[in-house]
Parts: C-alpha cells; structure tokens; sequence
C-alpha cells in the first residue's frame, strides 16, 4: 500500500495543473477525470479524447455519461450488463443521469490517466460508445452520428 501510495505522489507531482485551472477545475476534479480515464480506456492514443468528451460535456453541462461511474456505484462487474433500473437511479455516480463530476475517485489512475486529464485532446468531441474490438472507441461532436452508429453496431440506446 505504501508503495502505491509513493507512486501515486511521485505521478501526481509531474502533472501540470495550469489548463485544468484556467477551467475551474480543482486538483480533485482532475484526479475524479483520471480515475474515469482509467477505468473507461483501454487504448492509451485515446486517453487524452475521453478527457475532451469530460471537458466539452462538463462546459456544456452536459451529464458525462460514463459506464465505468455507474459500475463503481452499484459494484457491478465488468461481465454484467447494466440495468435500466440503474440508469435511471439517483445514485450519485449514476454520470447518465446526473450533471457533474461522480463525488469520488473510482479508480486509483496511472500517470498517463492524470496527464490525460489535465491536458485533453483539443476537439470538439461530446460522444463516444466502445467499438466492436471492444478496445476502441468511435467518436464523435454529433448526436445523429453517435446515435447511427449505435444502431449500426447494435447497442442499445442510452
């Protein structure tokens, strides 16, 4: 444990903070990104492109709509699928349904999660649903096209 925590605090002290700040965003609000960044990426290309879909939904306020959240919350296996009942719950880290950060961290992220998330992609990204590989993802600024590509791929709607 002692050593996970070293780690984390040496990460921590190389992250540049000063584009989070100039968002309003506190230190903690970047580590609670990291952990979704983590938890929600298996393509490290693709880091730096959920951390902009967070900015551009959290500006827009917008709810971020990541799984991973709604998983910690209800402490559901990556192997079961979500309920509707869940989604539509109030449960704080429900990031479908409610606005705004989760309350906590759900994950403990890794250095390139945290860079990720003081530093996201400049675009203008504001959906992404996992690809059929079920290591990328598709992404994209338009609710049609991410609407379309659900159906194409036959996800259900969200």
């Amino acid at each position: 444990m002692q050593d996970q925590l070293s780690a984390f605090c040496e990460n921590w002290a190389r992250v540049d903070l000063s584009y989070a700040r100039r968002k309003n965003l506190t230190q903690y609000d970047v580590l609670i990104i990291a952990s979704m960044i983590e938890k929600e990426t298996l393509s490290p290309d693709e880091r730096p492109l959920v951390s902009a879909v967070i900015y551009n939904r959290l500006h827009a306020r917008m709810p971020i709509g990541i799984d991973a959240t709604l998983r910690y919350g209800f402490n559901i296996p990556p192997t079961e699928s979500i309920r509707e009942s869940q989604i539509e719950s109030h449960n704080p880290y429900n990031t479908r349904k409610l606005p705004g950060l989760p309350p906590t961290p759900i994950a403990n992220p890794g250095l390139a999660s945290m860079q990720a998330a003081a530093h996201p992609a400049r675009v203008n990204y504001l959906y992404f649903v996992r690809k059929p590989d079920k290591k990328h993802h598709f992404f994209t600024a338009s609710a049609k096209a991410f609407d379309e590509y659900e159906a194409a791929h036959g996800y259900g709607q969200h």
